[in-house]
């Protein structure tokens, strides 16, 4: 059977193009990525963003088949919108269909800064304003606070892919301030992942996306070493756990 080592559950809005190829190309021998798409997501609305709480318990039942050891809930943006308890509760939810841990990507940035120490970072993403304020909102309840938010500004989240890596690249290094401690990469349809290296070695600081963050906590839950060398010093951190699984838990919010 495929996924011998690990079978990785994942659900991605159905417009999503980035987020399933990402996983498959960082994919180790004996792992195996099984996608379930949410319905709707195109335009980054409100009334969207909340509706795909609802329609991801449909794509958990079908991904539920193929017994995943871990599930991904694989939207920042959806998991972050209404706050840390409603990204909780889909965790929840999620699970409870599934009976395999959940992983969110708003919770696995707020997780992968925590877990570095990270408390001033600087973001990029593709959203519009109302969607950055809440991104900073939910980072702020863990104690996190955004420095500088550099944006596309763009509705459309099927556009969101067509911003090509080497502006990812150019729009990190223009927003990047010297108080920051790191930087993320938010949405899970921006090419990131290619060069968070060139980034990091750059900038002299760590350089997260919304894709390598949502792996490095599904690959930590099965205890599975990925090997990854070229995305990113997050990934390659796998190597140093020696294959043991850590329970997904929420990033502890700030008192």
């Amino acid at each position: 059977m495929y996924g011998w080592r690990g079978r990785i559950g994942l659900l991605v809005p159905s417009i999503n193009t980035t987020m399933e190829t990402e996983f498959w190309r960082i994919a180790p021998p004996g792992v195996s990525v099984h996608t379930a798409r949410i319905a709707g997501g195109r335009e980054g609305t409100p009334e969207e963003l909340r509706n795909m709480e609802q329609a991801s318990k449909h794509a958990a039942s079908e991904v539920a088949m193929v017994e995943p050891d871990v599930v991904v809930y694989g939207c920042t943006s959806g998991s972050f919108f209404e706050g840390p308890q409603w990204n909780d509760r889909i965790c929840e939810q999620l699970t409870a269909i599934t009976g395999a841990p959940t992983v969110t990507t708003a919770g696995a940035m707020v997780a992968c800064l925590s877990a570095n120490g990270v408390r001033k970072v600087d973001v990029v993403t593709p959203y519009v304003e109302l969607t950055n304020e809440r991104l900073k909102q939910f980072a702020g309840a863990f104690g996190i606070q955004t420095v500088k938010l550099g944006t596309f500004d763009m509705l459309d989240m099927f556009d969101h892919a067509k911003i090509l890596p080497e502006e990812i690249y150019r729009k990190v290094k223009e927003i990047t301030t010297p108080d920051s401690e790191a930087v993320f990469v938010a949405c899970t349809q921006l090419r990131a992942l290619e060069v968070l290296d060139m980034l990091e070695r750059d900038l002299g600081k760590p350089v997260y996306s919304a894709v390598q963050a949502s792996a490095w906590q599904a690959y930590r839950a099965m205890g599975v070493d990925p090997h990854i060398e070229n995305c990113g010093s997050l990934l390659r951190s796998l190597s140093a756990t020696e294959g043991t699984p850590v329970p997904v838990t929420p990033a502890r919010r700030s008192a």
